[in-house]
C-alpha cells in the first residue's frame, strides 16, 4: 500500500508497491509509469524479501566502501523518494549534503516531502551522467533499479542498496542502513523512536483482537495481502486485512466477484486523481460493490495516493486514517459479518493476535 520510487529505468514490479493498495488509476496505467518511476518500488519489494540492504559488491565500490567506513560522506545522490524522505527527515545536518534527489520528490501523488526540498538542489533524470557529473559519494537507490543505470555508476560511486519497502520494519531497516552510511545514527535513533512511539499509540487504541473487523483495500483489480505496508497499516490501526486472512500473500489480483463475495466489513480505496468524494461516488455507481454492506453502511474510507502509497513513516498516516474512521463509527450489530469475520483463516488470525 503502501512510498520509495527510484527513477531509473524500472520494471513494473516497482510500481506496484509504491502504490500500496491501489495502483492509481489501472494496471495498464501504472505498467506505463514504470518507466518513468524507475527504481525505487513495488509490489514484489513491497513483500518481504528477507535478505538485509547492502552495500553494492564490485570490487571498486567496496574499496569505496572501506574507505567510507566511519567517515560522513559529504555529497549524497538519492534515487528514490523514500531516501528523499528520509534524509530531508534528519535535518540540517543531512540535507546539507544532498546534491541530488529523485525526479519524483516534488510529486505530491508519490511523495510526502514535495515541495520542500530547494529547488537548487538537483532532480536526477534517467542519465547516469548526469549523476556521475555531480561527485556523489554515496548514492541511495533501490534493489530493482534499473540494471543498466547501475552498471553505469558503481564503478565510480559507492551505492546504498535499499531491498525492503514491505512495511514497517522494512522501514526501520531502510532508516537504519541511511542513518548508518551518512553517520547520523543519533538522528536515524530518534526518527526510530518517533515512529515506535506512533505505533505504540494506534495499537494501544485498537480493539481486542476477537473485535476487529474486516477490511479490504481494492483498487485497479489489486489487494494487498500479507506482507504489504497496507497490512502493517491495517493491523497497527485495529482491523483484519482480509486479503491476508484468505492467503494472499505480497499484491494479487481480485475480481469483483471475489470481493462482493468476500463481503468486508469495511473497504479502503484510492482517491487517485479525482478526488476522494468522486472515488466514493464511482464506487457506489459500480454494478454489485454498490449492494456490498460497507458501500451501504458508508463504511468505505477513501485514502490520498501518496498515503496508501507510503513504504516510509506515511504508513502511520495510513494507519491513523484507518483508525480514526473506525474509532468514530457505530458499532455494528454482527460487526464483520461474511467472510472476513466469520471464516476459519480469521479465527485463526485472531488467535494469532492473541498470542502477539
Amino acid at each position: 500500500m503502501a512510498s520509495s520510487a527510484d527513477t531509473s529505468q524500472p520494471s513494473s514490479t516497482p510500481v506496484c508497491a509504491r502504490l500500496g493498495c491501489a495502483s492509481r488509476t489501472s494496471l495498464a496505467a501504472a505498467t506505463g509509469l514504470a518507466a518513468l518511476l524507475g527504481s525505487s518500488l513495488t509490489l514484489a519489494a513491497c513483500q518481504r524479501e528477507g535478505a538485509p540492504s547492502q552495500a553494492t559488491t564490485s570490487s571498486g565500490s567496496s574499496e569505496r566502501t572501506r574507505a567510507l567506513e566511519g567517515k560522513a560522506p559529504t555529497r549524497v545522490a538519492s534515487r528514490t523518494v523514500l531516501s528523499d524522505e528520509i534524509l530531508w527527515a534528519l535535518g540540517p545536518a543531512a540535507r546539507g549534503r544532498v546534491v541530488g534527489l529523485s525526479p519524483l520528490v516534488d510529486d505530491p501523488r508519490y511523495s510526502q516531502v514535495a515541495g520542500r526540498w530547494p529547488e537548487a538542489t538537483p532532480r536526477l533524470g534517467t542519465n547516469p551522467e548526469e549523476l556521475l557529473a555531480l561527485a556523489p559519494e554515496l548514492v541511495i537507490l533501490a534493489s530493482f533499479s534499473d540494471p543498466v543505470y547501475r552498471a553505469a555508476v558503481e564503478d565510480h560511486v559507492t551505492l546504498l542498496t535499499l531491498d525492503d519497502f514491505s512495511g514497517f520494519d522494512g522501514y526501520r531497516d531502510n532508516l537504519a542502513q541511511i542513518g548508518a552510511a551518512l553517520v547520523l545514527e543519533d538522528e536515524a535513533a530518534e526518527l526510530r523512536e518517533r515512529f515506535d512511539g506512533r505505533v505504540a499509540a494506534l495499537e494501544a487504541r485498537r480493539p481486542p483482537p476477537a473485535a476487529r473487523p474486516s477490511v479490504l483495500c481494492w483498487s485497479a483489480v489489486m489487494v494487498p495481502g500479507a506482507s504489504t505496508t497496507f497490512d502493517d497499516a491495517a493491523t497497527a490501526a485495529g482491523f483484519r486485512n482480509l486479503a491476508a486472512s484468505e492467503g494472499i500473500e505480497g499484491h494479487q489480483r481480485v475480481d469483483v466477484e471475489q470481493v462482493v463475495s468476500w463481503n468486508p466489513t469495511w473497504l479502503v480505496i484510492s482517491c487517485e486523481e479525482r478526488g476522494c468524494a468522486d472515488a466514493r461516488e464511482a464506487l457506489a455507481d459500480q454494478p454489485g460493490l454498490r449492494h456490498m454492506a460497507a458501500v451501504t453502511a458508508g463504511r468505505v474510507i477513501p485514502v490520498e495516493a501518496p498515503v496508501l502509497a507510503s513504504v516510509g513513516e506515511g504508513m502511520l498516516a495510513l494507519a491513523e486514517q484507518l483508525q480514526a474512521a473506525l474509532l468514530d463509527a457505530p458499532p455494528e450489530p454482527g460487526s464483520g459479518s461474511g467472510s472476513g469475520s466469520g471464516s476459519a483463516a480469521d479465527e485463526a488470525a485472531d488467535a494469532e493476535a492473541d498470542q502477539g
